[in-house]
């Protein structure tokens, strides 16, 4: 719509004339009016553009025509040869210094040798000088898709390296944990079960028929032993996969917590405390890591009550909400004078400060909330509450 009102603008006023010469008004403005056509699909077919606008202002110079479809013209070999094929760029850089070269030769010799350099460098300047500006912007543009395309290229070996690093840290970490956690939690339970079984023997060959402390306390070990060794065998293999926490074949999960809750029953009854669980009949989807940390919350909670808390009842509760996960355990407080294992209550938080704070750093990684503390609404208790969102953000 600007080339179409500008070369309106120059008919009416009486701008420059190409060729001289008087001629009607719809023969001015129906050149202009294709050109105008043209420019609109000068991106997308430049090649098609470009022949109609050359035909067009052919005819127009040959009649006699005005300014202003020279000046569309000119917008016409700026899009050919920027959004053209390689080809018709180099065709357009030749073809227009060979037209114009032509055509200054030709005015000089058979016109006025002034006059023939003069509309020569007209020509130059209407042709040659949008063609080859496009072909700077071209370059440029080539030049800076090659330059992401690099930088693109150096971010994926960015990427890769950082995969490989991570994987040899992880293998690393890997033979690590196996060579100096498993061995010893493979002894731990070979061992005590030789024991176990060394003393089973004895009892039935003695006849004694109570139950012994020593046994249960020996399988309270080795069934830990085999367990923990177990955690540490899927935490090789998780450490030596390649897929790393998205792995979650053999992850801990929220059903799970049933069964955690009755691994322990044996050394609790042991204690002489009772474990009353509150667990949903289905829990909601949520992702693995909220998963493995809300495993990991109650299963170290517990072995907190089983170390400090005294003798009763244990609460452990678990409640999804719309956008959230609550658990809790509470337990009655260690007194003075209690079992031998026990502590004062002032020294609680000072035996089991580890297992706290790993608590509450877990929950804080997901963007949830942990307290631990007596309960102010049960004197007498202790409890460990984390607020975990059902959806982790990024």
């Amino acid at each position: 719509m600007g080339f179409f009102a500008g070369c309106l603008i120059l008919y009416v006023v009486g701008g420059p004339r190409v060729m001289g010469g008087d001629i009607p008004a719809w023969q001015a403005v129906l050149p202009v009016l294709v050109l105008c056509t043209a420019t609109v699909f000068r991106s997308a077919l430049p090649l098609a553009a470009l022949a109609v606008g050359t035909l067009t202002v052919t005819v127009e110079m040959v009649a006699g025509g005005g300014m202003g479809p020279v000046l569309v013209y000119t917008d016409l070999l700026y899009a050919a040869a920027l959004y053209g094929a390689p080809w018709l760029c180099r065709v357009l850089q030749i073809g227009t210094v060979a037209a114009t070269l032509a055509a200054t030769v030709a005015l000089v010799l058979l016109g006025d040798r002034s006059e023939g350099v003069t509309t020569g460098i007209i020509i130059a300047v209407l042709i040659i000088s949008p063609v080859w500006t496009a072909v700077v912007i071209r370059n440029h543009k080539e030049r800076a898709d090659a330059e992401r395309e690099r930088a693109a290229q150096i971010d994926r070996l960015a990427e890769l390296d950082r995969k490989t690093v991570l994987q040899t840290e992880r293998t690393r970490m890997a033979r690590e944990l196996h060579d100096l956690v498993a061995n010893h939690l493979s002894a731990i339970a070979i061992h005590s079960s030789a024991v176990l079984s060394l003393t089973e023997a004895q009892r039935e060959k003695d006849g004694a028929a109570e139950e012994d402390p020593v046994l249960r306390a020996l399988s309270v070990i080795r069934e830990n032993s085999v367990q923990g060794l177990a955690e540490m065998r899927r935490m090789v293999v998780l450490l030596r996969s390649e897929r790393g926490v998205s792995d979650d074949w053999d992850r801990p999960q929220l059903n799970a917590l049933g069964a955690l809750v009755d691994q322990a029953r044996p050394a609790a009854d042991a204690a002489g405390l009772t474990l009353y669980t509150e667990l949903p009949e289905k829990f909601p989807e949520v992702s693995s890591v909220i998963e493995v940390t809300a495993y990991r919350i109650v299963q170290e909670a517990l072995t907190n009550v089983l170390k400090h808390a005294a003798a009763g009842r244990v609460r452990i509760h678990c409640e999804a909400g719309a956008e959230q996960l609550t658990l809790s355990v509470d337990s009655p407080l260690a007194r003075p004078g209690g079992r031998p294992r026990q502590r004062p209550v002032e020294q609680m938080t000072a035996g089991a400060g580890a297992g706290l704070t790993g608590m509450s750093e877990r929950a804080a990684l997901v963007g949830g909330s942990f307290d631990a503390g007596p309960d102010r609404t049960a004197p007498g208790r202790w409890r460990v509450r984390a607020v975990l969102p059902l959806t982790q953000n990024p």
